[in-house]
């Protein structure tokens, strides 16, 4: 049940601190209810074996990868529960753009803000460009177009906001509009990253 719970919601604060007192309790006296001074500071018994720790994995951040769990899932995953959150949730929007203020459940809520550390773990593996937002996803030297560039590209590239990679590759070659001085920058930019004819990929902290 309590893994449940840690994967469908941020657990607050005062509620982490409690469980890992019951934890601390239980460890030096044997009852989760009962005091006893512990021996050994709780941060030292988080740590890993090799670092003489027990390895007891800290709450919160247990918590938070349980979390970016569901993250992969809304990225790579067709369940039931996607394909819901997709028609009700991100909309027209892209998993990465979508506004997480608002009118929001505080579980998806959390979701939303735990996006950049999820991003830091990512590796996008580009393709022929056929599953990638164009403008949102980072697939763009680890980042999105619209984060480095802003919304103003868009509007110069002649485009709406939903358009794939695939939308400007002709010939196996990138071609941006070049109609501002951003636009030929992404195009230089560009040619750093190889098209292939595979399909794109999204891989966890490494490829394979």
């Amino acid at each position: 049940m309590q893994v449940y719970w840690s994967s469908t919601f941020l657990l607050p604060s005062v509620v982490i601190m409690e469980c890992e007192r019951i934890m601390r309790r239980f460890l030096w006296g044997g009852n989760g209810n009962s005091f006893k001074q512990s021996l050994v500071k709780w941060s030292k018994v988080c740590l890993p074996w090799q670092e003489c720790g027990l390895g007891i994995k800290p709450m919160r951040s247990w918590n938070q990868d349980l979390l970016l769990k569901q993250t992969w899932n809304l990225l790579t995953d067709h369940s039931l529960w996607v394909q819901w959150c997709k028609l009700n949730l991100i909309r027209k929007h892209s998993f990465w753009n979508t506004p997480s203020t608002g009118s929001l459940s505080w579980s998806w809520r959390q979701i939303l803000l735990l996006r950049n550390k999820a991003l830091r773990h990512l590796v996008y593996v580009y393709g022929k460009g056929d599953k990638f937002s164009l403008l949102y996803e980072p697939w763009f030297h680890g980042s999105s177009i619209y984060v480095v560039y802003g919304h103003r590209v868009i509007y110069d590239a002649g485009m709406v906001g939903f358009e794939l990679v695939q939308t400007i590759i002709t010939k196996n070659q990138w071609r941006w509009p070049e109609t501002s001085p951003d636009l030929l920058e992404i195009q230089c930019r560009a040619q750093e990253i190889p098209i292939s004819t595979s399909s794109n990929d999204i891989f966890w902290d490494s490829v394979g």
